[in-house]
């Protein structure tokens, strides 16, 4: 399995893309080799992450993220010890009663199913999002940036994500339907992943000016 968190898998990536697509050699020569590991492969922990995360800026996530890691000693955070933690002291680091229950659910998820994180991270892109979409308050994004960023896989498209479809209408240089997105992305298979960092650097518009 490929993983890109290995740089010669990246270099391997470019070289391909850019055969298609020589503007891969413009974006690489601006933002470098991509980046995608942000060190943390645990993926309940990245789960949790995620949910903290969502629909607050990156400060105060940052401030909440910092706030529940210090509920548990030596940052000890398991299935087990996140159901011992009483909604109210959940509710003190500022989560709100709808991220309580997203992130008591993705607890329950791991203790149930018994999934560890070898488990997870050794099944294919389709069925690990068949898995992780059960979970209550997890979507298509959320584990979308599981597999890019806590697993490294290739051949990830987010399209969902809005800066990467800004991304691309800047580069293709016009309005795109998702369709069309997701038609062209198909001749970037089987590193959709790379063409995909690429489209979240772009839209600060620096690389047009090379």
């Amino acid at each position: 399995m490929i993983n890109l968190f290995n740089k010669n898998e990246l270099v391997n990536g470019i070289s391909y893309l850019s055969k298609s697509y020589p503007v891969i050699n413009k974006l690489n020569a601006q933002y470098g080799t991509p980046n995608l590991d942000r060190g943390t492969k645990n993926i309940f922990l990245s789960l949790l992450r995620s949910i903290i995360s969502q629909q607050i800026s990156t400060k105060a996530a940052y401030s909440v993220h910092t706030k529940f890691k210090a509920l548990y000693p030596e940052n000890k955070i398991t299935p087990k010890a996140v159901l011992s933690t009483t909604n109210l002291q959940l509710k003190s680091v500022g989560l709100s009663r709808q991220k309580i229950e997203y992130i008591k659910s993705t607890a329950t998820f791991f203790i149930e199913t018994k999934y560890t994180n070898k488990n997870l991270s050794s099944m294919e892109d389709a069925d690990l999002k068949n898995k992780l979409i059960t979970i209550k308050g997890i979507g298509p994004w959320t584990i979308d940036m599981i597999l890019i960023f806590s697993l490294g896989r290739p051949d990830v498209f987010p399209v969902g994500d809005l800066a990467i479809r800004k991304g691309f209408n800047i580069l293709f240089k016009k309005e795109h339907t998702e369709k069309q997105m997701i038609n062209e992305a198909k001749n970037w298979k089987p590193y959709r992943t790379i063409f995909s960092w690429y489209l979240w650097r772009v839209i600060d518009g620096s690389w047009e000016s090379m």
